[in-house]
């Protein structure tokens, strides 16, 4: 993290990866303030145990409807921030044709127009979450100066909220960074989201019905997401608007992950049952990031995979495997 203590505002707190975000910031000496959408006593399960988790790091937790300007602005009066993470966002059936882009773009781009406008004048800059899937599918690695439209809504509204952002930056003069995250994994995440639940399976000797799991994908343990936007703070005082592919820059197949999952715990691997039910449908074989620009300019690379998974997903497993032994 860097090194000078900054003030911070991290939004989207009660999300996997927002919580994380205001956590490391916090415990590594910036004050931060983490907001959330609703009263805090309407959060239960995970995404009440994401904003403790942000507590516990030192976050102040704060209440904010990320749509109303008038909250943004006195917000930003409030604590002069001096990075914004505009991590808040609507991605409810992300990967569906039937996202809600209309409200996607209520909460993923008009936000921005407040934000950067309270901010016009300071020394504040935006640090903007956007997605891989911002990137028509391919092949190859995709790298940040692709133009190609994405297929799917949700890729629109992020591609939408980057490209505002760009605007926004040249007409305000504040400084802007976009980090385009692929597949993150760690503890806090969604207990429904396929790592989760296997892991879960593993450890109870249950057997876990999945796909074929041939699909390759970019996944990065959440700790090296947050030294990805770390440095994008840092490179904040280059000034202008720029953007990172966030990721490990490899294509790894679903099923090996799964496999060193089950290994790590000491499971038994048959336990994954490939092939017991169908691929889902328009599923893209392969995505995955080109992450030297980040290497370039940020001085940033994420860990071995092998690493990330130990250190950030799977110390409670391995507890559970060394119980058993």
């Amino acid at each position: 993290m860097s090194s000078a203590p900054r003030t911070i505002v991290v939004t989207g707190t009660s999300s996997f990866v927002g919580a994380h975000l205001a956590d490391a910031f916090a415990r590594t000496g910036h004050r931060v303030t983490a907001t959330h959408s609703r009263p805090r006593a309407g959060y239960d399960g995970v995404r009440a145990d994401r904003l403790a988790h942000a507590e516990a790091g030192g976050a102040i937790l704060t209440e904010l409807d990320i749509t109303d300007g008038g909250a943004v602005r006195a917000l930003v009066d409030r604590f002069a921030p001096d990075i914004w993470i505009h991590h808040a966002g609507h991605a409810v059936d992300y990967a569906s044709l039937s996202y809600d882009q209309a409200l996607g773009d209520s909460v993923n781009v008009a936000p921005l127009d407040a934000i950067f406008r309270a901010l016009a004048g300071s020394r504040g800059g935006v640090i903007v979450t956007g997605s891989s899937a911002e990137y028509a599918a391919s092949d190859r690695a995709n790298r940040e100066d692709e133009t190609e439209a994405p297929e799917m809504p949700y890729g629109r509204s992020k591609k939408s909220e980057t490209e505002r952002a760009r605007e926004l930056s040249a007409a305000t003069g504040v400084p802007c960074r976009v980090g385009r995250l692929y597949i993150p994994f760690g503890r806090l995440d969604h207990p429904g989201k396929l790592l989760a639940q296997a892991m879960d399976g593993l450890a109870a000797g249950q057997h876990i019905d999945l796909s074929p799991c041939t699909q390759r994908r970019d996944f990065i343990g959440v700790g090296d997401v947050c030294t990805g936007w770390a440095a994008m703070a840092g490179d904040l005082a280059r000034g202008g608007f720029d953007i990172f592919n966030i990721c490990s820059g490899g294509a790894t197949e679903l099923k090996t992950l799964l496999v060193e999952i089950a290994n790590a715990m000491d499971a038994d691997t048959a336990l994954l049952r490939f092939g017991a039910r169908g691929m889902r449908p328009g599923e893209a074989p392969v995505s995955f990031g080109n992450n030297s620009k980040a290497n370039a300019l940020l001085n940033w690379s994420p860990r071995p995979l092998a690493q990330a998974l130990r250190e950030d997903l799977l110390p409670g497993a391995v507890r559970i495997a060394e119980a058993r032994s």
